[in-house]
């Protein structure tokens, strides 16, 4: 049954559910998992959905709040004593499990919370106590062009706050914790080195690169892609397009391939070491590498220290082209910001589901469970960007290459109608970045390291505010392909 909320302050009890909302009007109701009305509420994506079940979570419940509205100041928000968010108590998730919430605001854009009552280091001990959330309160209406957009939780105007629950033990790797990302990865993301040709550019069921494959690589000057965090080559890169990856194999005679690799439960030299046991001996490739975000940190390491990692005679990068690198690394990588990191890929998951970040839920909601234990140590391959860390200081005091270095960086700021505007205006963007220019996962001169060799990069082509690119949306785009074209000259 919906029930009147409190803008004066008062908490509001339906059922198990209380509810202190100050300055904001409408109703709520609380909707029991699968039934009609939760179903209805959230009107949730096949893609959500499976990602959840998928990743060993369910559903405890939905609150739904509808016709919000923000009171003024006049109207007793300050004086009543409230503030700026919705205060949730919602029932503990069961001995044995851990919870998270997650919020779509009016807009349709995602945060995911972890409770405030319940220190990350003592949720396996404290099953049976009950959980309090704090949520956004304010209304944010749709932008004018987004009309009835749907995203994974459905059309927008309402507020809906999602509880899914999981267990702490996992049935085959015991305690949930650190080898969460770890066990997502190895069943799910493949380490591949792989063709990238017209025929086989936008597949995911592809074979590897066999011995007669190697040998056509080292015939001539190659073309490498590597793809960055949540991705694989082959939504990373779809954007780019038929012309464009017909015109470079072409100038490579066919000798251009892929690298398929975990992202966050290793490191980007691990991914290198990984990268040349599969070369075979007796193979020596010159390279051109195309990267994207955390895959020029990748690139960097094949080209910097390859002979360190088990490449010593067995490849040299010719020209390395970094989109996005993240090369001082980014603020979303600071343990303290993942949660933020997390938004921001889930929403550029739904707001852009064709910009290689529509298959990462899954990762995403195991992230989200490792946050909730306090398991950031399992996560090297996100560490590896985290600007304080010392992970990456040691990477960037670098022996440097003979490679030219290009790059390609954006700033972003939504253009009317985006669905991604209020993400580039949220708290999230703005505590992490504050006033530094950024495309929403990277700041845009992320890709300049002070007093590293091979920095800064001669004439890097960075992309203005008023173009509206953010992170996923570079290899769509033609002058970026055309800085491709101009960039890699091929055999």
């Amino acid at each position: 049954m919906a029930e009147q909320l409190s803008p004066e302050g008062l908490a509001v009890t339906i059922g198990e559910v209380t509810l202190t909302t100050p300055g904001l009007t409408g109703t709520a109701e609380v909707h029991p998992p699968a039934s009609p009305g939760m179903r209805a509420a959230e009107d949730a994506s096949g893609d959500f959905l499976e990602a959840v079940a998928e990743a060993g979570m369910s559903e405890q419940l939905t609150v739904e709040i509808t016709g919000p509205g923000e009171l003024d100041d006049a109207g007793g928000t300050r004086a009543s004593g409230g503030g700026s968010e919705i205060v949730v108590e919602v029932p503990a998730p069961g001995e044995g499990n851990g919870q998270v919430l997650l919020y779509k605001a009016e807009d349709g854009s995602l945060t995911w919370h972890l409770p405030d009552d319940v220190p990350t280091d003592e949720v396996a001990q404290r099953g049976g106590a009950r959980r309090t959330y704090r949520v956004p309160r304010a209304v944010v209406a749709p932008e004018a062009a987004e009309g009835g957009q749907r995203g994974l939780l459905g059309a927008l105007g309402t507020k809906v706050l999602k509880v899914l629950v999981f267990p702490l033990v996992d049935p085959v790797l015991g305690v949930v914790g650190k080898r969460l990302s770890s066990s997502w990865e190895s069943k799910h993301r493949r380490m591949l080195v792989r063709p990238f040709d017209p025929a086989t550019h936008r597949a995911r069921a592809v074979d590897g690169v066999d011995d007669a494959a190697w040998a056509r690589l080292a015939a001539g000057p190659a073309l490498l892609f590597v793809h960055g965090t949540f991705a694989m080559a082959d939504s990373a890169f779809a954007a780019l397009g038929d012309d464009t990856v017909a015109e470079l194999d072409r100038r490579y005679g066919g000798r251009v391939f892929a690298f398929d690799h975990h992202t966050v439960s290793v490191s980007p030299n691990d991914n290198v070491e990984w990268f040349a046991s599969v070369v075979p001996d007796g193979v020596h490739l010159t390279v051109d590498v195309v990267t994207h975000s955390r895959g020029g940190l990748v690139g960097r390491a094949l080209a910097e220290r390859g002979p360190e990692l088990g490449l010593d005679g067995r490849l040299t990068v010719r020209n390395l082209v970094m989109v996005a690198p993240p090369n001082a690394g980014t603020a979303l990588a600071d343990p303290d910001h993942l949660g933020a990191y997390l938004d921001r890929i889930t929403n550029l998951a739904q707001f852009i589901p064709s910009s290689g970040f529509g298959d990462a839920l899954g990762l995403v909601l195991t992230i989200v469970k490792q946050l909730a234990v306090g398991a950031t140590k399992g996560m090297p391959g996100l560490m590896s960007m985290n600007p304080s860390g010392e992970d990456l200081k040691a990477f960037n005091d670098t022996p440097g290459s003979s490679a030219t270095y290009r790059v390609i960086a954006a700033d972003f700021e939504p253009p009317p109608g985006s669905g991604l505007g209020r993400i580039a205006r949220d708290r999230g963007t703005d505590v992490v970045f504050g006033s530094v220019a950024n495309d929403l996962v990277v700041p845009t001169d992320g890709w300049t390291v002070a007093g590293a060799k091979g920095f800064p990069v001669a004439d890097p082509f960075v992309i203005p505010a008023s173009e509206g690119v953010d992170h996923s949306s570079f290899f769509g785009r033609a002058d970026v392909r055309a800085k491709l074209l101009e960039w890699l000259p091929g055999a």
